[in-house]
């Protein structure tokens, strides 16, 4: 008979399988979405609208690997419902939001350390040479890197610091639990196309989506971008973790990852990059090993502000 306190079985292969459901599904998937984008264009074309030809002109532009990207996020979605039933989700999982007061406080110290260091770097970049500033840049554009630093800073932490990190602490020790949904989170960011790479439109097939997952593989061959780009996902997941962590909340983390993202954002809106920095500077600021020196700088200055500005909570995540 199994003793009552035995602990219950790693949630990390449901993960896992998870994760693979997805990418599977959004391979499949993927040609079928082309193919609506592109009986849409024709009758986007005979049938001219105001919003019709918003649409037309994003469909337009939209490559395969779009497709790909919108099909893999559908497939995760679909299937976080079952996902959720199957690991018998709780509220006990998530960690607090109190006090609102003190997680705004967070939150902004966050966002401003990230933002402010990473764009920084992107000064210093600059003047190195390693970019240049695109014609007639739009210095206070900053509507479309907000957006995207809210979006992606609640949606992410929520998932990856939240409930996978809740999942595995509940199941496996608090540092097993760390690495491992610090893996899962750069491996996730990490699987996409290398940049510039495109499947012609004349040329996509019910095939074309594990054509894609090849190249994503294959981006694991390259020594130079494994270390410039995963290495820099791998700590930004770390720092968001241990952020979750010391602070039992998840406040700072999402203005943590919601800064790298403006900074990252508003300073690709205005520059371009000058090849071959690899692997030291990438093609923007979330690639590179000066990148990943300054996610630790940052993570190691928030979690020292929390403890010196008596803003931290007492952790109270099981070990």
């Amino acid at each position: 008979m199994q003793a009552a306190n035995a602990s219950p079985p790693s949630a990390l292969p449901k993960l896992l399988l998870y994760l693979g459901a997805v990418m599977l599904g959004g391979a499949l998937l993927a040609p079928v979405l082309f193919d609506l984008g592109q009986w849409a264009k024709g009758w986007l074309t005979d049938n001219p609208t105001r919003l019709g030809n918003w649409l037309l002109s994003e469909i337009q532009r939209a490559h395969f690997s779009r497709y790909f990207n919108r099909a893999v996020l559908l497939c995760a979605i679909v299937f976080i419902i079952p996902f959720l039933r199957w690991v018998r989700l709780d509220r006990q999982l998530l960690p607090t939001w109190q006090p609102v007061g003190r997680g705004v406080a967070q939150w902004a110290l966050g966002f401003v350390l990230a933002a402010g260091l990473l764009l920084a770097l992107g000064f210093i970049f600059l003047k190195m040479g390693a970019y240049q500033l695109r014609p007639r840049p739009d210095w206070f554009k900053f509507g479309e890197p907000l957006t995207a630093a809210l979006g992606a800073g609640i949606v992410e932490e929520f998932f990856f610091r939240g409930l996978l990190l809740g999942l595995l602490l509940r199941t496996m020790s608090a540092r097993g639990a760390l690495l491992a949904g610090t893996f899962i989170f750069a491996i996730v960011h990490f699987m996409k196309p290398p940049e510039g790479w495109q499947i012609e439109d004349a040329e996509v097939t019910w095939a074309s989506g594990f054509l894609v997952l090849r190249q994503i593989a294959a981006g694991f061959g390259d020594v130079d971008f494994l270390l410039a780009e995963f290495a820099t996902l791998f700590a930004v997941g770390w720092v968001l973790a241990q952020a979750r962590m010391k602070t039992s909340a998840l406040w700072l983390g999402i203005g943590l990852h919601g800064g790298w993202v403006f900074g990252l954002k508003y300073f690709s809106a205005l520059t371009r990059s000058q090849p071959g920095w690899l692997p030291w500077i990438g093609s923007n600021l979330k690639i590179g090993l000066l990148p990943l020196l300054v996610v630790l700088l940052t993570g190691w200055l928030a979690l020292r502000c929390l403890r010196t500005n008596h803003l931290q909570q007492a952790p109270q995540e099981g070990t």
